[in-house]
């Protein structure tokens, strides 16, 4: 609560103000009618309570509200192109319990668009995809719904090859002993099959280095971005699109995840006249201590 409160402290401050304005407009439409007299208060330190206590209620109310009910900010809402900014879960977004709206999800994925996961850390020198990433969390509920791994590959070939999808790079087993061989560029974009009315959009983020380990730099996280902004005007029907923070944790670009949310923002913002739809930028909703998407 604390980190929170840091966080979005210039934000709940003006919502404290807006809250503050209410109420005092609302006690003097009261006294208009009754007098402080009326209704027995007439001491100055009784009126200074009465005032202090309202200062503090109308914090608490802000702090309440942003803490637990306000989750979304709207920063681009021009013509067709609308960007929110939200706390929420991706994966709930990506695998819905229940068949609703189309939406597009997009996930952030290696070069290759390898679909191992490797948990047990002690089978293998060098592990693949990580689970804890949202490349090994997406892979693992495909296969939780029902979605082998086969069949990931295969619509992932096919769709590359479907749309003459050219590799920069192809290695060897010598060089990469398990999974896929062929490296593409960043930025290269798979449309994976529809689970539950959500079409995934695989983004080639970060490209693995001889230990599997994920590289990427800012400059990458930019280009993956105005790719996908393209991509999206071409492709993506008008359907809403969600994508979470880029270039944190694994992916090694280096971002914090307030760098990150501002690279996001700066770029939407920049090629707004590419958007063609809603785009919601998902913020793990624990992560509520570590950015505000209020700034």
């Amino acid at each position: 609560m604390v980190e929170i409160l840091k966080k979005n402290i210039s934000y709940i401050i003006r919502q404290w103000l807006i809250v503050m304005g209410s109420l005092f407009s609302l006690l003097s439409i009261f006294l208009s009618f009754i007098s402080w007299e009326d209704i027995g208060i007439t001491g100055i330190m009784s009126k200074f309570f009465i005032f202090t206590g309202l200062l503090i209620l109308g914090f608490l109310v802000s702090l309440i509200w942003i803490c637990f009910f306000r989750k979304k900010n709207h920063i681009i809402s021009e013509g067709a192109a609308k960007v929110n900014i939200c706390y929420g879960d991706l994966m709930k977004i990506a695998f819905p319990k229940k068949s609703g709206r189309k939406k597009i999800v997009v996930i952030s994925v290696n070069t290759a668009f390898d679909t191992i996961v490797d948990e047990d850390l002690a089978l293998y020198d060098k592990p693949l995809v990580s689970p804890n990433t949202i490349h090994g969390k997406w892979i693992n509920n495909m296969v939780k719904n029902g979605i082998t791994i086969a069949s990931v590959d295969s619509n992932i070939n096919n769709y590359i090859q479907k749309n003459n999808i050219m590799p920069i790079r192809e290695l060897t087993r010598m060089e990469k002993p398990r999974g896929n061989l062929k490296d593409f560029d960043n930025g290269t974009i798979v449309i994976a099959p529809e689970y539950n009315g959500i079409t995934f959009f695989l983004l080639a983020l970060s490209e693995f280095d001889k230990n599997n380990e994920a590289q990427s730099t800012k400059d990458d996280v930019i280009k993956c971005l105005k790719k996908l902004l393209s991509f999206y005007s071409s492709n993506g029907q008008g359907f809403e699109m969600y994508l979470t923070l880029m270039g944190t944790g694994r992916s090694r670009a280096g971002l914090t995840h307030e760098e990150s949310l501002q690279t996001i923002k700066s770029v939407l913002s920049l090629y707004k006249q590419e958007i063609q739809g809603t785009i919601n930028v998902v913020v793990y909703n624990k992560d509520k201590g570590k950015v505000s998407i209020f700034d």
